[in-house]
């Protein structure tokens, strides 16, 4: 497993943070493979600031496997923000299997953890694990719109 770190992760770009309790910003997180993702990386793509919860997210992506097998899982990861470390994990409270990386599209979650994180004092990383691997990689863009709510 390796981790891949957006150009968020890597602090080289500054996220958006809502500047008053019970207001929503929304930001797109984005991030181009070069090369194609091993089953079981991860790519820290995103954060929810200390102190703000997911009001909604829309995920899309091009088409990246010109076979059928790209999946994605999406949730919250283990670990600190910014932190690269090969050992964290990434859960599925967002996405479970999302297969928008074969042909390319959007999707909205449908999970309800997806609506139900709580606000902590911390900035947690939100991944993205290859949770089955391309057998046919294809370049391309993942991207993130992630609405919260300070």
């Amino acid at each position: 497993m390796t981790l891949i770190q957006s150009k968020y992760a890597k602090g080289l770009i500054i996220p958006p943070f809502p500047a008053f309790a019970g207001g929503v910003v929304a930001h797109r997180f984005a991030h181009d493979f070069a090369s194609a993702p091993a089953l079981n990386d991860i790519l820290e793509l995103a954060v929810i600031p200390a102190g703000a919860c997911v009001v909604d997210m829309i995920v899309d992506s091009d088409d990246m496997d010109s076979g059928t097998a790209l999946l994605f899982d999406i949730g919250i990861m283990s670990g600190n923000w910014q932190v690269n470390d090969g050992a964290r994990t990434v859960g599925a409270e967002f996405f479970s299997g999302l297969n928008i990386g074969q042909a390319g599209g959007s999707a909205r979650p449908s999970l309800k953890t997806a609506f139900r994180t709580q606000r902590i004092g911390t900035d947690r990383s939100i991944g993205v694990k290859i949770a089955t691997a391309a057998t046919g990689f294809l370049l391309g863009q993942i991207g993130l719109t992630l609405l919260i709510e300070g």
